[in-house]
């Protein structure tokens, strides 16, 4: 550390790291840090940061050691592969190599988002095959390509993350077989129901490459897709349980947490006693013997924290061994995110544990003010925009093999903007036996329509979700 200036790599270790804003110089230039965008601990760091200038930047940091610098190498690769090409990239502003890390700064793209699909699918669609199409007939494709790398500025996408970038010996288009695993893992982004519209991306990429897009190769196609979703939502769920960008994990002899990282840096919570402090002066929403349910705040966020109690010692030892409910209601809630079916976000879950043995367990949601469904409809009955959003949840549960176990109208809510929230999720399920999947989610629509008293809303109800083919 040079006049109280961290160096690379007391940056990217996360107990040294200073508080934001904070300074860092490269090649004796130097750079006000403003925001963490992806954070690898003790690997990588990407940061937006302004230059002496004032000008927007982004800056990935790499360790000295270990796998980071082979990160670093790779991404020098990527930037050559691409520099030939037509495809869209991020500037290179300039590389550092120092004792203690390496630097990449690239220039910053405003007015850019995230690519989604949108209100403008076929124009983005097009955007997309043009992408790969351009790629793949170069010889190069992204190993880990997904939606954060892909922005959207004005009518083009520009690439990110280079580092993951390959290239076939030669440069020679690339084969069949990699070039179809690549397009199946760029659509395996999207969500299940996003999907089923992407056809026109696969015959339009197919057309681009000369090849005739039969029902066999549609078929086939489509068992690669499956493959590598599944592949993909398996990586994602371990994400969920482990250090990673998104999430801060730590398990000891005292707990078990995992959370999400920004909201873990602003919580300071420190121990199973903080967030039992908690309870004191919140607003009750629930308080049953199996489980409390509380509203409060937690940094600046309205949060929703629901205890589950250990209500004697046989109920103790019975749940000691198992994944807690809270923990069961974290990856839920993750993988409903996941899959694009809505419900509130999930914040956190924390297991008080005596070494491998658990007990009391807490899951942290946001607060969404909402009404139940039950509530709602017995004043009046269900807007279109509702059935359609009530039709979609039951629609994807069942295109993912879940079955929510619990599906009464208290656990479906309803914002004011409309918009229908799925919650309650520490007794879903997810079923690989296809007949399983089709059982529970049969099971969740009878729950669903013994809600409704009125029998003018329960034939409503029963005629909205004649959709599925097994009779109710």
């Amino acid at each position: 550390m040079l006049n109280n200036i961290p160096d690379i790599d007391a940056i990217i270790d996360s107990d040294s790291r200073p508080e934001l804003p904070f300074d860092i110089e490269l090649r004796q230039e130097r750079f006000q840090c403003q925001q963490v965008l992806r954070d690898l601990p003790g690997r990588r760091l990407v940061i937006k940061a302004l230059d002496s200038a004032g000008k927007a930047v982004i800056i990935k940091l790499f360790a000295s050691e270990g796998k980071a610098q082979k990160d670093f190498q790779r991404e020098i690769q990527g930037i050559n592969a691409v520099k030939d090409s037509e495809i869209n990239t991020p500037a290179l502003l300039a590389t550092v190599k120092e004792a203690h890390g390496s630097a990449l700064i690239y220039q910053f793209i405003g007015n850019s988002q995230r690519f989604q699909l949108g209100d403008s699918s076929p124009e983005r669609l097009k955007l997309l095959s043009t992408l790969m199409l351009t790629l793949h007939l170069d010889g190069l494709y992204q190993d880990d390509i997904h939606l954060d790398n892909l922005l959207l500025n004005g009518h083009e996408i520009v690439l990110l993350d280079l580092g993951s970038v390959k290239q076939s010996k030669g440069g020679k288009a690339l084969d069949k077989d990699t070039s179809l695993t690549n397009l199946a893992r760029l659509i395996a982004q999207f969500s299940l129901q996003e999907q089923m519209t992407l056809k026109p991306l696969i015959e339009m990429y197919y057309h681009g490459r000369g090849w005739e897009y039969t029902e066999d190769e549609q078929q086939q196609f489509t068992t690669r897709l499956e493959k590598v979703w599944q592949k993909r939502k398996s990586q994602y769920l371990k994400k969920c349980f482990r250090p990673c960008t998104m999430t801060f994990y730590q398990q000891n002899f005292r707990w078990q947490v995992a959370a999400k990282r920004e909201f873990w840096q602003q919580s300071q919570i420190q121990s199973v006693d903080d967030i039992e402090a908690l309870f004191t002066d919140a607003q009750i929403l629930k308080a049953g013997n199996t489980a409390t349910v509380i509203r409060t705040q937690m940094g600046v966020l309205d949060v929703v924290i629901k205890r589950y109690n250990i209500k004697s010692l046989g109920h103790a030892l019975s749940r000691c061994w198992r994944p807690s409910r809270a923990a069961i209601s974290w990856r839920n809630a993750n993988l409903l995110m996941f899959m694009g079916i809505p419900t509130t976000m999930p914040l956190a879950f924390i297991e008080q544990r005596f070494g491998p043995l658990r007990r009391i367990a807490y899951f942290i949601s946001e607060y969404r003010e909402a009404e139940e469904l039950l509530d709602v409809y017995q004043q009046r009955m269900p807007t279109e925009s509702e059935v359609h959003q009530i039709q979609d949840i039951f629609a994807g549960l069942e295109i993912a093999q879940l079955g929510h176990g619990d599906m009464k109208a208290q656990n479906l809510l309803l914002d004011a903007k409309g918009k229908v929230w799925l919650i309650d999720l520490d007794a879903m399920r997810e079923y690989t036996n296809k007949k399983q999947a089709v059982m529970a989610n049969l099971e969740d629509k009878k729950r669903f329509l013994k809600n409704w008293k009125n029998p003018e809303l329960e034939a409503f109800f029963r005629v909205m979700l004649q959709r599925q083919k097994i009779r109710l």
